[in-house]
């Protein structure tokens, strides 16, 4: 079922002596200690209230979101769900799956032996188009929105990994992996990746869209990080292990902490970086702590996606054993108040 939405000072004197006391002469009182002048402080910014788009009894771990100046997209495994400022919400049944993308201009998805594209800007339902025979299901798919380029990530029979694209409707191979692929996202023209080679460790590796050698940091232990994102200039990604949120040069050469000792998954990045946690969505900023902008109680995000001055995020609201979504958003410009289940 879809459901479109509509905080004495007390002073003692003990006289007792056993010498001749002398005549009592009247003093004044000592004075009484002063108490601290509580520095004024800034007051906390309001929090930011949610507005819930949409409710569906769909899983929220399985949904995807994305977001462009133009539209929120979410996408099921069944439906696409398009929400334009100020237009009425579209929803669209396509067989997605578990692997879809949105690029500049059309939903891409594999179904029934193909890798299939439908346009995201149809006023009404179009057939969807055919691009190429692919008898295996991809990991997922993945795109830039500023394009209509876009990669996947296979896993191949032999367990290995590998990352392909279509070229003159032929599937080319960019990179093969020794081991394992653990996250893929498409920057402009480049693919960056999170790489297990080994059991020894993981690194973070990229690719150009057109081909060539693929190029590695140096290996790191611990935990690897599920997801990568554009912030600005680099390549944003959690360090889980380390609780830290790192900022990566394009080229690979060079790292940086954003946050340290800070929980920040899922995440989404724009002019600033917000991330989820227990407590709800936080955004950090060079060289500031992170500042609390939304509230979240009895529920857990699953997924984010920020479009100009909208931050949408996905919330499981299902009982045990239930699977329900919400999808909601909060204006960056607005402060208010409130909190959403």
């Amino acid at each position: 079922m879809v459901s479109f939405a509509p905080w004495a000072v007390a002073v003692a004197v003990a006289l007792g002596c056993s010498r001749v006391e002398e005549p009592a002469v009247d003093r004044p009182p000592p004075p009484l200690p002063s108490s601290p002048v509580p520095s004024a402080r800034a007051p906390e910014p309001a929090l930011l209230a949610p507005t819930q788009l949409l409710s569906l009894a769909s899983s929220p771990y399985q949904a995807t979101l994305f977001a462009d100046d133009e539209a929120i997209e979410l996408l099921t495994g069944n439906a696409a769900y398009r929400f334009v400022p100020g237009g009425e919400p579209v929803s669209r049944a396509l067989d997605l799956g578990f692997a879809a993308t949105v690029t500049r201009q059309n939903y891409v998805y594999w179904s029934e032996g193909a890798i299939w594209s439908a346009t995201r800007r149809a006023p009404k339902a179009n057939t969807p188009k055919k691009l190429a025979a692919l008898a295996e299901q991809p990991q997922h798919f993945v795109a830039d929105l500023a394009s209509d380029d876009f990669a996947w990530l296979v896993h191949a029979a032999d367990d290995r990994y590998a990352i392909d694209k279509l070229e003159n409707k032929r599937v080319k191979r960019l990179y093969g992996s020794p081991g394992s692929i653990d996250a893929l996202t498409l920057i402009g023209d480049t693919l960056y990746f999170v790489e297990r080679p080994s059991a020894e460790g993981w690194r973070i590796g990229r690719v150009k869209l057109a081909g060539g050698d693929a190029t590695f940091t140096a290996s790191k232990s611990g935990r690897w990080p599920s997801a990568l994102s554009r912030y600005k200039e680099d390549v944003l990604y959690y360090d889980g292990a380390r609780r830290n949120v790192a900022l990566l040069s394009f080229d690979l050469q060079r790292e940086r902490t954003l946050q340290t000792d800070f929980i920040c998954s899922p995440f989404v990045a724009a002019a600033n970086v917000y991330c989820g946690a227990m407590q709800g969505i936080f955004e950090l900023t060079d060289n500031e702590k992170p500042r609390q902008l939304v509230a979240v109680s009895r529920s857990v995000i699953a997924n984010l996606a920020i479009n100009g001055e909208r931050l949408a995020f996905i919330t499981d609201i299902g009982a045990p054993g239930q699977d329900q979504l919400a999808l909601n958003v909060v204006s960056l410009a607005k402060p208010t108040g409130g909190a959403p289940d």
